[in-house]
């Protein structure tokens, strides 16, 4: 196989991990755009299929609804970081560099999917993960292992490697001779433990009463933050005993305080982030030291949703 020049453009898988900072909410932070640049359209994605199809003609590519992803043999690759680093640089040295991030990519992936538990045990991570994508397996073209979270939500696991990341599937604690008990405590444990250090940056509302955490980023797991609970506990310590939550998408997550005055906006850009890419549910939840719950009527109500 080829390989090209790492000397081109500096792309690695790390850069997946690199976050974007607050979003924009209510006034102090407005939309982002979604669909006027060449990623969001699929014309980068485009340009990446051409240039891997040529040069790496033994790949299997194929592509999920979001253009923002490449299945590449089987493993599904992110392509925001790719495309941000990609800016600016043109004709050889731009595909040279987009080469040697899918070849580095590559070469991770015999290890993305390990034979023994003891093996993936310290790369389980937990995941939020759509109900109907869920049932469906569309993640990977896998049955993926989950339990039930919400109406609208499930909670399933990955496999986080240096280069990529796989679900866990129904069939892997059979293979790995384990419980789903078992796969659902190291990966609560894990994503804990990478969420140790993630910043809370609560704010308030430009008028009126409360806080509110907007959080964004590209690294997989800001939405599933919210399985989380020493991380959770810990934005209780901003928020009070009992605050409001949502993870309407995997890169989005919100959480106010119960005296936040801005509910009703705050809960229709939930609904709008639930339609961004890679979307996960529209719900409000609680949190309390009784761990999370959907709001109820009354709750829903303060809200604006009847």
């Amino acid at each position: 196989m080829r390989r090209a020049s790492p000397n081109s453009i500096a792309m690695n898988r790390r850069m997946l991990t690199a976050g974007v900072g607050a979003f924009a909410l209510a006034g102090l932070l407005p939309v982002p755009a979604v669909a006027a640049d060449p990623l969001a359209s699929g014309e980068f994605r485009g340009e990446v299929v051409e240039l891997l199809r040529r040069e790496r003609p033994n790949w299997r590519l194929e592509l999920p609804d979001s253009s923002l992803a490449l299945l590449v043999n089987g493993h599904q690759i992110y392509l925001a970081n790719l495309y941000q680093a990609a800016i600016g640089a043109t004709g050889p040295r731009r595909e040279a560099g987009i080469l040697a991030f899918f070849d580095e990519m590559e070469s991770g992936f015999d290890e993305a999917r390990p034979e023994t538990f003891d093996a993936a045990r310290t790369r389980l991570r937990a995941r939020i993960v759509n109900a109907n994508a869920a049932a469906n397996g569309v993640n990977d073209k896998l049955t993926l292992l989950s339990r039930p979270f919400s109406l609208k939500a499930r909670i399933a696991y990955v496999i986080d490697s240096p280069h990529t990341m796989a679900y866990v599937s129904k069939g892997d604690p059979d293979k790995w001779k384990v419980t789903a008990d078992v796969i659902h405590a190291a990966a609560i444990e894990n994503l804990d433990a990478i969420s140790r250090d993630v910043p809370i940056e609560p704010r308030a509302p430009q008028a009126g009463s409360g806080l509110f955490v907007a959080m964004g980023g590209p690294d997989g797991y800001v939405a599933a933050r919210l399985l989380a609970p020493k991380f959770m506990a810990r934005l209780g310590e901003e928020l009070g005993a009992e605050y409001f939550v949502g993870a309407p998408s995997r890169d989005r997550f919100l959480a106010w305080s119960v005296d936040c005055s801005i509910k009703a906006p705050l809960a229709a850009r939930l609904a709008e982030y639930a339609t961004f890419p890679y979307p996960l549910t529209d719900e409000i939840f609680v949190w309390s030291d009784d761990g999370v719950r959907l709001a109820n009527p009354a709750e829903l109500a303060e809200h604006g949703r009847g």
